[in-house]
């Protein structure tokens, strides 16, 4: 086996390109090993928030169905092997040590520059074409015209949605990241959009009679919402129930039970299944169901401890905020009595993301900041906690709420204690997903061995770091 330390320093290398726009790279090495992905029939994903729930449900019913999958998704919460699956099961330690070694040697024989981001697309086609898979389901990192993932040619692409985020790698303004992330619909097939604003709907249609993919637009072709009202436990039920959707679509009105309830999920379910819909596969209903009941996605509010309840979201920008709020109502209502300990990388507008969380109607009585530099996954990164606390007392001067900050370990034992205060009060960690990442170990073991958990936000270390 590979010494785990050997590839975290392969990994850790790659971490120094940063992200660099461009296929060539990622195009250079596929030619120089045949062509990998171009064997299995392909799912791409892109949108600013919802694609790795996407990619679950898809890759879900496919399996269920009888398909052999394979599923890329980013970024990792605690091991980088979480990102390639086969059938919903990660690579082996010893697999992903020596595909590592194998894509590192190609990329330095070509003197290709790989990025973090390209390896790993490498690695994913390498793997899905020697396990033999059916189907594969592509996450975008980034974009869509320029990410690795657009060197596939999928039968079907999905657009979860857009909003403002990367505006300094993609550009300023909602249009300028709608024109990258649309730039992947292929001529002839099929292109699956969750947008909701009207002039994007209109500039959708106005590229597909451009480029000649065929447009699949939410409540116009497939529309999905919940059946049911949300259930309203108490705090300690916080785990939830499954959830009724009711699905129009290409074949009609169906109705599938999702066990992953939040509020915003409801559109990731309509967009999986509006995506395998207009594919070629024959699916049956039973298929669907099943899959959409069974799929999983950690880290998107997962409950991981009911005793006290805590609850984890990666929602790492102001859409994705907006939605978690939604969700927490939709599940509690203003039962419940909410503490934040939340982190948020310096590129997001966190100001807004605590206007929001001031703004909601939630009972909000405590927010823990965690001060940066006590996990390797987030140093450098955090926006600073000082400046969080400072801004936060100012939205709440006149309103009685508990602000903290502090190291990260001891923080969180802070905020556990809070909430073992009450049975009517819930933790939320959120603010990103790298803070999920680094949390949630400490309630679910991480697989052993953890090969590496750095991810693209860290910053690149100096030689004697």
């Amino acid at each position: 086996m590979t010494p785990p330390e050997d590839v975290a320093t392969i990994l850790s290398k790659l971490l120094r390109f940063g992200v660099r726009p461009g296929l060539e790279r990622v195009d250079a090495a596929l030619t120089a090993l045949g062509h990998p992905e171009r064997g299995p029939l392909t799912f791409q994903i892109v949108g600013t928030n919802g694609k790795g729930s996407t990619a679950a449900f898809i890759d879900s019913i496919l399996r269920q169905a009888g398909y052999r999958t394979g599923r890329f998704t980013s970024p990792h919460l605690t091991d980088i092997r979480e990102r390639i699956s086969i059938s919903g099961e990660m690579l082996s330690p010893e697999s992903f040590s020596a595909l590592v070694r194998e894509v590192a040697a190609l990329d330095g024989s070509l003197q290709i520059g790989l990025t973090f981001f390209e390896f790993l697309t490498v690695m994913a086609h390498v793997a899905f074409q020697r396990a033999e898979v059916d189907c594969v389901v592509l996450e975008a990192g980034l974009g869509g015209r320029w990410d690795a993932t657009t060197v596939s040619r999928p039968i079907v692409t999905v657009l979860t949605g857009v909003s403002l985020d990367h505006e300094e790698i993609l550009g300023p303004g909602i249009s300028r990241i709608f024109e990258e992330k649309v730039a992947v619909g292929r001529r002839g097939r099929p292109f699956v959009a969750n947008l909701k604003d009207p002039s994007l709907r209109g500039l959708f249609l106005d590229r597909a009679r451009l480029v000649g993919f065929l447009p699949v637009l939410s409540g116009r072709d497939f529309e999905a919402r919940w059946e049911d009202e949300a259930p309203l436990p108490s705090v300690n039920g916080l785990e939830g129930r499954g959830r009724r959707v009711l699905y129009q679509g290409r074949w009609g009105r169906r109705t599938f039970s999702s066990g992953m309830s939040a509020a915003y999920q409801v559109e990731n379910v309509g967009a999986a299944v509006a995506a395998i819909e207009w594919s070629p596969l024959p699916i049956s209903l039973t298929a669907f169901r099943e899959g959409i009941s069974r799929a999983e996605h950690p880290g998107r509010f997962e409950t991981i401890s009911r005793h006290p309840a805590i609850l984890l979201d990666g929602a790492h920008n102001p859409e994705a905020m907006e939605r978690l709020l939604e969700s927490l109502l939709d599940r509690f209502g203003t039962h419940a009595s909410v503490g934040w300990f939340l982190a948020v990388h310096m590129d997001k507008n966190w100001r807004q993301m605590l206007a929001l969380i001031h703004d909601s109607p939630l009972d909000s009585q405590a927010l823990f900041f965690p001060e940066q530099g006590n996990a390797e996954a987030v140093r450098g990164q955090w926006a600073e906690s000082r400046e969080m606390e400072s801004y936060s007392r100012g939205l709440w001067e006149e309103t009685a709420i508990r602000i903290e900050r502090g190291a990260q370990e001891s923080l969180l034992d802070q905020a556990v204690r809070w909430a073992e205060m009450e049975p009517a009060r819930v933790l939320v960690v959120s603010g990103s997903l790298y803070l999920v990442g680094a949390v949630r170990p400490r309630f679910i073991p991480a697989p052993s061995p953890v090969l590496f958990s750095g991810n693209e936000r860290d910053r690149p270390l100096s030689e004697d770091a």
